[in-house]
């Protein structure tokens, strides 16, 4: 058997543990492979009509139907390419006993999943980044090394963004968080017909929470209220569940990626950032098709691909993909930055 086939790639792809994802198993549950380079996607653009009122004895009014509109977007190309050494099949590998305890061919089998796996890894912690994005801003921007920045706006309603400052910030005499998570979601539900379920917290946004007062009589109710949360030291990356708050279930989010532009270290979601919203942004992960005719030019989520270099003799490993995230309900989600 070839494990350097296309079709044997893709089940060991298929066969890996997928990385954290926190954001994109929570809001972009939903995947679509188009069959064209382009993306097109439907935004629904309804409005909270009424029914007309008009005499019994005259012509019945024409309503027109509730609009959607239809964005277009060739999204940006990932090749991730890399030298796979061959001459590691005769060295001792990551995990491996000390003097060794595999065959050569286990080696290769061992190292071709490893670097699968950190390819896999790097395409979904770049969706993840992404899905952050998409949910504080409204909005992508695509940017990469030989990629001239290009912002996707998802229009969602400006007064879904929000940064608090000076006293109105969280921390402050007299700022309630839970009255401002309510205020938020009456803002989602106005804008799109959505009920918020899960607010999201970056780790310092949670620290001011959980001191807010109605929170704490909250805390001290939770045995015999109706709100639960969990106080524990709980640290991990992805999000943490600590608990229940009126209709909400609350997260702690934590998790880092090494910027390509700068190669610094940096958290997916900015400081003191807090994120409202439901399974009602109907958050869609589409791929456009892989340009590559060993592909067939075919809609899928990512397509390897190996090859060897006659000279010098190397062996290369390639992953591509052509993902954008798109919320089909932009407005049934909310950011703020609330110090």
């Amino acid at each position: 058997m070839d494990i350097y086939s296309t079709t044997v790639l893709r089940k060991v792809v298929r066969d890996l543990k997928q990385p954290q994802s926190f954001l994109l198993d929570m809001f972009f549950p939903e995947l679509v492979e188009s069959p064209t380079e382009d993306i097109k996607f439907d935004v629904d653009e309804g409005k909270r009509r009424v029914a007309p009122f008009v005499s019994p004895l005259r012509e019945g009014r024409v309503v027109k139907s509730r609009g959607f509109r239809t964005d277009t977007f060739q999204p940006a190309y990932i090749k991730d390419k890399r030298v796979f050494d061959p001459n590691r099949a005769i060295r001792r590998t990551i995990g491996e006993r000390i003097g060794g305890e595999l065959t050569p061919a286990q080696r290769v089998q061992a190292n071709l999943n490893f670097e699968m796996q950190d390819q896999l890894g790097m395409l979904t912690r770049r969706l993840e980044l992404m899905a952050g994005d998409v949910l504080l801003d409204g909005k992508a921007v695509i940017e990469g090394e030989d990629y001239p920045a290009v912002e996707v706006d998802f229009a969602r309603d400006s007064t879904l963004t929000e940064a608090l400052t000076l006293a109105a910030r969280w921390g402050e005499a007299n700022v309630s968080p839970s009255t401002d998570l309510e205020t938020w979601s009456t803002r989602i539900l106005k804008k799109s017909g959505a009920v918020p379920t899960d607010a999201v917290f970056t780790p310092d946004a949670w620290a001011l929470f959980k001191k807010d007062p109605e929170v704490k009589e909250a805390l001290d109710l939770r045995r015999g209220g109706s709100s639960s949360f969990e106080i524990g030291l709980q640290v991990g990356t992805g999000g943490i569940y600590k608990g229940d708050f009126g209709n909400f279930r609350l997260w702690v989010y934590n998790d880092w990626y090494i910027d390509p532009l700068d190669d610094q270290e940096k958290p997916i979601l900015p400081a003191y950032s807090v994120i409202l919203g439901s399974a009602q942004v109907e958050g869609v992960r589409y791929f456009g098709a892989v340009r590559d005719e060993e592909a067939n030019f075919e809609a899928m989520t990512f397509f390897p691909k190996s090859w060897v270099e006659k000279d010098p003799a190397v062996r290369i490993l390639m992953m591509q993909s052509a993902p954008l995230l798109v919320p089909s309900r932009p407005n049934a989600s909310f950011a703020a930055s609330v110090r």
